[in-house]
């Protein structure tokens, strides 16, 4: 007569417990810090005496070590000392003015594509302190080097990559599939976005593809809109970046054993 009311109270105490420890569990997650790659240009500026100046940052993170490059009043410097903690940076920039030598203190915690924190430094006058907020930038210089793509097709993924140059008549690009090299066709950097196109015939068919995406720092993401044959469609592309001065040589990639009918894959 009394088990159903007992069995009643454990479930409901179940219940508690468990919708008790999802919460914590939930509140822990959304507590902790998450690990972001900074890697990329950055940009801010700041107003002295009613001059506006310009400032830039490049930095590469490796998984282990934070480098990069600190440019100010057309002076360019390494970042040393730098270090990352999840989404908190730091580094230092040793620099020299008129004869004085200095060095300026960065520490910030980074977004996606912001860091806010402080700058500091002493310029011989007592230590100063500025509030930093820099926001993620992407030059043509940042879209140079190989681009490893990965290409989710309805046949599979694909692996075929890109290496997109400069010169004076603007940029270039070396593409490399399961189907073999091609010269990109209408390769542009535009409002943030890369594009390229690729075309051509194949098994008496003609093909398009056009692949836009959003580089962020060495990695890419983007769509591939292709036309094989009358054959159209969409497929997402990701990729990563070794710029140039990483790579002795943009040697072609093995690429994966691909289906022979990808529209996508060219």
């Amino acid at each position: 007569m009394f088990r159903a009311p007992i069995n009643l109270l454990a479930i409901l105490l179940l219940n508690s417990l468990l919708a008790g420890l999802a919460w914590a569990e939930a509140t822990s997650e959304s507590g902790q810090a998450k690990a972001v790659d900074p890697s990329g240009t950055w940009k801010w500026d700041t107003t002295f005496n009613d001059n506006k100046a310009e400032f830039t940052l490049k930095l590469k993170w490796d998984g282990k070590q934070l480098t990069g490059k600190y440019t100010a009043f057309d002076n360019t410097t390494d970042v040393d000392e730098g270090k990352l903690d999840k989404d908190q940076l730091s580094f230092i920039s040793h620099r020299e003015f008129n004869g004085n030598k200095f060095d300026v203190h960065f520490n910030g915690k980074v977004e996606a594509d912001d860091i806010n924190g402080k700058i500091s430094l002493d310029f011989g006058q007592g230590p100063q302190e500025f509030d930093w907020h820099a926001k993620r930038s992407v030059d043509v210089e940042d879209v140079l080097g190989l681009w490893e793509l990965r290409l989710e097709t309805p046949n599979g993924v694909i692996e075929p990559h890109i290496t997109i140059t400069k010169d004076e008549k603007g940029l270039h690009g070396a593409y490399v599939s399961p189907f073999g090299e091609r010269d990109a066709k209408n390769v542009e950097f535009k409002d943030g976005q890369l594009s390229w196109e690729i075309s051509g015939d194949r098994d008496g068919n003609s093909f398009k593809a056009v692949y836009r995406g959003k580089p962020q720092g060495d990695t890419i993401k983007g769509t591939n809109e292709f036309d094989f044959g009358g054959n159209t469609g969409t497929a997402d592309f990701t990729g990563k970046r070794t710029p140039p001065d990483e790579k002795k040589a943009a040697e072609a990639k093995p690429a994966a054993v691909a289906p022979s009918t990808s529209p996508t894959a060219q």
